[in-house]
């Protein structure tokens, strides 16, 4: 996933997530969007990728909702880019198009999933993101920009 139209549309997509608003509050449970979301990419990512995916769609959210925490655009990029296909070798120029679309689909509906949660409670949401922040053990997943 390396392609430089991908990271065109990932760089865009992020300008474009954290220039706009945040959506209105969701009283739903955001981890029925999040378990949707995931079967949408079923057998395309490894186990670790799909967590990989999680946290980033999570980081984002949190930098939306929460002040003093910002994405590390450098960071972000490196840690998406890592989310190639299981069968990326054996795929078509057109497919890795599809897949990486699909992708970016997929990482847009956890993130209003994640948004769906913070919304419920964003002190809260807001301090256990500055634990995990301060967290050694969730230094090298981090994408947030330092303090």
């Amino acid at each position: 996933m390396k392609s430089k139209p991908f990271a065109m549309t990932v760089a865009c997509a992020f300008a474009v997530l954290f220039t706009a608003a945040p959506a209105a509050a969701i009283n739903d449970e955001g981890a029925f969007v999040r378990a949707h979301a995931l079967d949408l990419l079923e057998d395309k990512l490894t186990d670790d990728q799909f967590t990989g995916l999680q946290l980033l769609a999570h980081q984002a959210a949190i930098a939306s909702v929460c002040v003093g925490f910002e994405l590390d655009e450098t960071r972000f990029l490196e840690k998406f880019g890592a989310l190639a296909h299981e069968s990326e070798a054996e795929m078509s120029d057109e497919q890795k198009l599809y897949f990486e679309r699909h992708l970016l689909v997929v990482y847009g509906i956890l993130i209003g999933g994640e948004l769906a949660t913070a919304a419920e409670d964003p002190g809260e949401t807001c301090h256990e993101a500055a634990e995990t922040r301060a967290d050694p053990e969730f230094a090298e997943e981090q994408v947030w920009a330092s303090e």
